[in-house]
């Protein structure tokens, strides 16, 4: 049996290996400094303030980490190529995390009419502890090395190809699956609600609005998810049906893979409004505003508070000076 040329990217100059390097790490770039300018965003017109835009708030922290070791490109050394594996499956299912509690929060938005936000300290729990131990699983049988141009889990004997399963494809194989079929249902259920017409009722109409928008919100982000999952998960079905693997199907993994974060951010700047607020006029007056009032509240702190040691009215110079 041939050995696939995947599998020797650390030993032969293949060109296709240094391609594959170069694409993710331009695109996990690319990913990191769009999550970066939407959290950014979120953070400046702290939309922070409503559960929803702090469930995507977390899922692009998640996205932004993510991207980090696909920069890390190839590595030599065997700690940090270790490093780079567990990195990858941690901020993997960090991002997996965030987008199932989306997905469970818009269910029982729909179905209950009513947030998970009095669970968010448990959904942080879940999303940032649990990946760990996940990740984790890999060292015991010291699985984590080189895996062609990069550092992963290293397939090279019938266990680690057992950890590829149980640590990420099988679950999130499941996982892409019971999302698909929560959306579908979802938007039945949606469109039935819809259609149903039971009197008009002000009250009822203003929370059934204010949940539609929460709810339209939220709904791409898993879309998105397993969308960019596809990918990768023909290409491992064609590595394990095939001696050699398929460049065209790597590439596309090594472009897709990194790129959660950048899609979530195109996506979050598709509204009007966000348009309109992501303009650099706008940012650049939305940071003076911020600034005054940052001034303003230390004046206000410096005057209820005059023999307070941490006042800051001795530092501040006045604008005439």
């Amino acid at each position: 049996m041939a050995q696939d040329w995947l599998s020797k990217c650390q030993n032969e100059d293949d060109s296709r290996c240094g391609t594959l390097t170069i694409i993710r790490v331009l695109f996990g770039s690319f990913s990191f400094v769009l999550s970066l300018f939407m959290i950014f965003v979120i953070w400046l017109f702290k939309k922070y303030m409503f559960f929803s835009q702090r469930l995507i708030l977390y899922l692009s922290i998640a996205a932004l980490c993510d991207s980090v070791p696909y920069m890390m490109g190839s590595i030599e050394n065997q700690m940090g190529c270790k490093f780079q594996g567990f990195m990858m499956t941690y901020f993997d299912w960090t991002c997996v995390g965030w987008v199932s509690v989306i997905t469970a929060n818009m269910y029982r938005l729909v179905k209950e009419e009513m947030s998970f936000e009095s669970s968010e300290s448990l959904f942080h729990l879940a999303c940032w502890f649990l990946p760990g131990i996940v990740a984790g699983i890999p060292f015991i049988w010291d699985a984590y090395g080189h895996s062609g141009p990069w550092c992963w889990i290293k397939g090279e004997n019938k266990m680690d190809q057992i950890l590829r399963f149980l640590v990420w494809y099988g679950p999130v194989l499941a996982i892409v699956i019971a999302l698909t079929a929560l959306l579908i249902y979802l938007r039945v259920h949606t469109k039935r609600q819809n259609r149903t017409y039971a009197g008009y009722n002000p009250e009822e109409e203003n929370n059934k609005s204010r949940k539609w928008r929460e709810v339209r919100v939220l709904f791409m982000y898993p879309i998105v998810f397993i969308i960019i999952s596809v990918c990768p998960l023909i290409t491992r079905i064609q590595m394990a049906l095939n001696e050699q693997s398929s460049f065209a199907l790597v590439l596309l993994t090594s472009i897709s893979a990194p790129l959660l974060g950048a899609v979530n951010t195109l996506l979050y700047s598709c509204s009007a409004d966000m348009r309109q607020q992501m303009r650099p006029s706008f940012i650049w007056e939305e940071l003076k505003h911020r600034k005054r009032q940052t001034l303003a509240e230390s004046y206000n702190f410096a005057e209820e508070n005059p023999g307070n040691p941490t006042s800051r009215s001795d530092n501040v110079v006045p604008y005439d000076q």
